[in-house]
């Protein structure tokens, strides 16, 4: 690494440090750290994901084959239970074991919930492709207690196809009151409406539509 390399190092990482940062931030961050993540599988495997979107490879286009076979199988018995891509632990873990490879102290929990959202945010709207074939796509959903981001395909059923909605990553909702809508807290879906997250005086807000 050269020093101007550290420089920019330093500069994203006290942006982090602070909260200082939004989506944009991450967007460049991960940009640019990703020919330092070859140790750190889940920074570069996300690294990737938001660089190339829906050029997925790896470890992202081996989940969401796996959801689609599991969605393709719904009606059989024993079917499988669609997990995340990745568990909020293991990307905090992943990305503090790369701050502390250049040389970084760990992030606080707290400042790892905004990353995540932001990564969150950053996918939406990727469509899942399958060779030449548009299987699916992403988006942002909001519960009063987590902020998702939602896979979204159709599953062939009774002679029609019916839309399926699983979640991808998921993060705390330490940001916006939201009003649950069912007893279950169901998620609101924002399917194609894209939401973006800035920061406000070194907090997180999530510019959304008016929830009902």
């Amino acid at each position: 690494m050269d020093n101007k390399e550290r420089q920019l190092f330093n500069f994203y990482y006290n942006k982090f440090a602070e909260r200082r940062f939004d989506e944009k931030d991450v967007f460049g961050f991960l940009s640019f750290a990703r020919k330092y993540t070859e140790n750190n599988r889940v920074m570069k495997e996300l690294g990737n994901f938001i660089v190339h979107r829906e050029n997925t490879t790896g470890q992202v286009q081996a989940f969401f084959e796996d959801c689609k076979q599991i969605i393709d199988n719904l009606n059989q018995r024993g079917n499988r239970k669609i997990y995340h891509l990745f568990s909020f632990k293991e990307i905090r873990n992943d990305f503090n074991a790369l701050l502390s490879e250049i040389g970084f102290e760990k992030l606080s929990p707290e400042v790892m919930n905004d990353f995540v959202l932001c990564i969150i945010s950053l996918l939406q709207d990727v469509k899942l492709m399958f060779g030449n074939k548009e299987m699916g796509h992403l988006s942002f959903a909001a519960s009063s207690k987590e902020l998702f981001l939602m896979g979204n395909m159709k599953a062939y059923h009774n002679g029609r196809y019916i839309p399926v909605t699983f979640p991808v990553l998921s993060v705390k909702n330490m940001y916006e009151t939201i009003k649950p809508q069912d007893h279950n807290d169901t998620p609101y879906l924002f399917d194609h409406a894209i939401v973006e997250i800035m920061n406000i005086d070194g907090r997180l807000v999530i510019t959304f539509p008016t929830l009902s």
